[in-house]
């Protein structure tokens, strides 16, 4: 396990092995210690308050003299409002059965009321149950899941740890024990909250992914001074008593504003974000409308059922950025994830129902019909019902989006556009076999018994074969091996299918499966879906295979000519252009005529234009400066009857792998060659950025152009015997480039070429 990540940028590393050991079970102790404070060191009153106005907001007995909405000004000999305004004061404790004087404030009357303290009592300890303090276990196991389980101990794993504690912390401490001052929780509630601020709003920064990287001085310096702002709420030293809601306010809408710039700005994030937001609504949905009828029907129980929803709010952060590391428990969650959502909002439903009858009538054969009704409602539910619901919420909320028996329908279309292995094989691990649930696999390619691993997925070192027993392999497949058969003396026990990939009788490679969600079986009618899929592959791979023979061959091809060129232009260059120079050196005065010179000046021109035609001297100086130069020289040969205007921004990189300036070089060379001889252009410009991870050129001329309704591809193009622009497409495809082209009749041409960074190498 590793062991030094820093806390915050510029701090000194934590010791992960005591964070992870003692941090959970302090924090539990924490919350099991005011969880006894709340039930058994609380003032049993009989009635509660608002902390702010005072008002009589419950009444738990059924004795007279208080009333709702009556402001209490003094209980016993205790002052609400010096109470109040004294963080550290004691609340009064009656007896039980004390009758103890209450002075309030009723329509502008002072009045005083002799009061009965009941004791603990069956409503008011309902009211302490069903409120959000159980909530706090809920973000106290999420932060405890991420301690245990996320990896890398990394600045957004100990930001996932202090958001879920510390707003454990303060549900339990605002669960009622700030409201009386127990054991110093109204303190410790400011405290919390004020930590809150930068821990919400920093987690957000960089949850799901970052947004920028933050200076580590302002990180600390924040920290620090919320740090000497919660040293200040425990000498009451701030001005405003409930400054802590506004703060805690803010840390809710400034999270939730980050999250909305996460996804205007990170596109890639909107998939996690949409998780997380649906959740939020299946959280909050049901608790709105389960608490609503709760305080109308006045029942405190099922107001507090309100809260059942929301323990989904903590775990969705922890899914949506970590689903991916949850190996063998992900379909186990998925389907718990579905059981909770479907019986929250299954029990929001019934309530409703319940609730409404209930008030609507009087009658006892009707609430009791509606509630046969809604139990049998709530079983056809969830016998034919549930398995609809999860449906829905993996292929639409947690995205499992292709249904297993469309799966060879959706890969047949998908595997038409993959004309690479590397795109066939990405299809297939990030698509394909995750709807399947398949964690472990290994493609393997036999060509004349020789084994090539294209894609090894899920499984560990040890578990990696450079070869395996073919013999062994074959006598295995298409069966299901079950776990007990292998022993792990066998070079491949990880294996639970082997599936060959064949086209007709030839043997192209194996497909070999392992570990898969839940319990890494493979039934008959699953295998027959991957075999499918193992066909289509085949049959993919072996197209594939011939288009990269054949690319490979037309690269080898243009590499010939362009060596051919460089060849031909050295042999002017260092000889015929030298033979021409000691030709003319031992020619005297009087044997060169004027005609001969200017003979001789010609053909020594005409062979320097084709030496730089051949191979461009400038281009050992970069693209641009030889793009400018074929700019000049195209103008010179036209007597500057064609103006060629070159506007190129760079960084001066260089693209020497695999002749990508050449091949750029060309393109342009092409491109420019076809507006001056075909299109009777008058101007062409060249535009584009040429950077170290990025290269845009665009080639656009002002010539009559072409009819395009019949299509631009190369087939089309060589069809129309445009051969040389159909040259530019296959030259692009050479270097994964993308090369398009537009044109219109009498509006001119546009060649656009493309490259994408990490496409090349610099």
């Amino acid at each position: 396990m590793q062991n030094s990540h820093p806390n915050t940028p510029g701090q000194k590393p934590l010791n992960n092995q005591a964070l992870i050991h003692i941090l959970p079970w302090a924090v539990f102790s924490i919350l099991l210690l005011y969880t006894y404070a709340k039930f058994f060191e609380h003032p049993y009153y009989g009635f509660r308050w608002d902390a702010g106005t005072q008002e009589i907001t419950a009444i738990y007995t059924g004795q007279d003299g208080l009333q709702v909405k009556d402001r209490i000004i003094q209980i016993g000999p205790m002052n609400l409002v010096d109470f109040e305004s004294r963080y550290w004061s004691k609340i009064y404790m009656p007896e039980k059965g004390e009758i103890i004087p209450v002075i309030m404030e009723r329509n502008g009357q002072e009045l005083t009321v002799p009061w009965k303290t009941p004791g603990p009592n069956p409503n008011e300890i309902l009211d302490l149950l069903f409120n959000e303090s159980w909530i706090a276990i809920a973000f106290w196991g999420a932060g405890t899941l991420a301690l245990f389980n996320l990896r890398p101990m990394d600045e957004r794993w100990q930001l996932m740890i202090a958001f879920n504690y510390l707003t454990a912390l303060w549900l339990i401490l605002g669960s009622g024990l700030s409201h009386y001052h127990i054991w110093g929780s109204n303190v410790f509630l400011r405290i919390a909250v004020w930590f809150c601020l930068p821990v919400y709003l920093h987690l957000h920064w960089v949850f799901p992914k970052p947004l920028s990287k933050l200076p580590p001085r302002l990180v600390q310096g924040v920290y620090a001074v919320v740090s000497l702002v919660a040293i200040a709420e425990c000498f009451q030293l701030l001005p405003d008593d409930n400054t802590f809601l506004t703060v805690l306010a803010l840390a809710f809408f400034a999270s939730l504003a980050l999250l909305f710039i996460h996804g205007i700005f990170q596109r890639e994030a909107r998939r996690e974000l949409r998780i997380l937001g649906i959740a939020a609504v299946l959280a909050l949905v049901p608790a709105i409308i389960i608490g609503i009828i709760g305080s109308i029907s006045g029942l405190p129980a099922l107001a507090g059922g309100a809260l059942l929803s929301l323990p989904l709010l903590p775990f969705a952060y922890f899914y949506t950025v970590y689903r991916r590391q949850l190996g063998g428990l992900e379909i186990r969650i998925n389907r718990i994830i579905s059981i909770y959502i479907f019986l929250s909002l299954l029990l929001t439903l019934l309530a409703t129902v319940i609730v409404i009858t209930t008030m609507n009538s009087s009658s006892n054969e009707a609430i009791i019909l509606a509630s046969l009704g809604s139990s049998l409602f709530a079983v056809i539910m969830a016998f034919w019902g549930f398995p609809i619901f999860q449906t829905f919420v993996e292929n639409r909320i947690l995205g499992l989006p292709i249904p297993k028996t469309q799966l060879p329908d959706q890969y047949s279309t998908r595997i038409v556009t993959s004309n690479t292995i590397s795109h066939l094989l990405l299809l297939l691990k990030e698509e394909i076999l995750p709807n399947l649930l398949v964690r472990q696999f290994v493609f393997l390619k036999v060509e004349n018994s020789a084994q090539q691993a294209l894609l090894t997925v899920g499984l560990k070192d040890d578990e990696i074969r450079e070869e395996y027993r073919l013999s062994d392999l074959t006598a295995s497949m298409g069966n299901y091996i079950p776990d007990y058969l292998n022993s792990p003396a066998r070079p491949h026990a990880w294996v639970r299918l082997i599936l060959p990939l064949k086209i007709g009788d030839a043997f192209i490679g194996l497909w070999l499966f392992g570990r898969r969600d839940p319990d890494d079986l493979y039934s008959q009618a699953e295998i027959s879906i991957l075999q499918t899929l193992a066909n289509q592959t085949a049959i993919a791979l072996s197209y594939v295979l011939q288009t990269e023979q054949l690319k490979s061959i037309y690269q080898d091809g243009i590499s010939r000519y362009e060596d051919e060129r460089m060849r031909l232009a050295l042999i002017l260059h260092d000889s015929i252009l030298n033979e021409l120079a000691v030709l003319r050196m031992n020619l005297s005065e009087a044997e060169t005529t004027p005609a001969f010179q200017q003979a001789y000046e010609k053909l020594k021109g005409q062979i320097r234009e084709i030496i730089v035609d051949l191979r461009p001297p400038m281009l050992d100086y970069g693209l641009k400066p030889a793009i400018e130069e074929l700019g000049t020289s195209l103008m010179e040969r036209s007597n500057k009857k064609i103006k060629i205007i070159v506007e190129i921004e760079t960084d001066d990189s260089r693209y020497q792998v695999n002749n990508v300036e050449e091949h750029i070089f060309r393109i342009v060379q092409e491109a420019c060659e076809n507006a001056a001889r075909h299109a009777q252009a008058k101007i062409i410009r060249i535009t584009g950025r040429l950077f170290a991870g990025e290269i845009s050129l665009s080639v656009t001329d002002d010539g009559i152009g072409f009819d395009t309704r019949s299509g631009l591809g190369i087939d089309t193009l060589v069809k129309q015997k445009h051969f040389g622009l159909a040259g530019i497409l296959k030259r692009a495809q050479l270097i994964g480039a993308e090369a398009s082209i537009h044109s219109e009749v009498q509006k001119g041409t546009g060649v656009q070429i493309i490259l994408k960074p990490n496409d090349f190498i610099i």
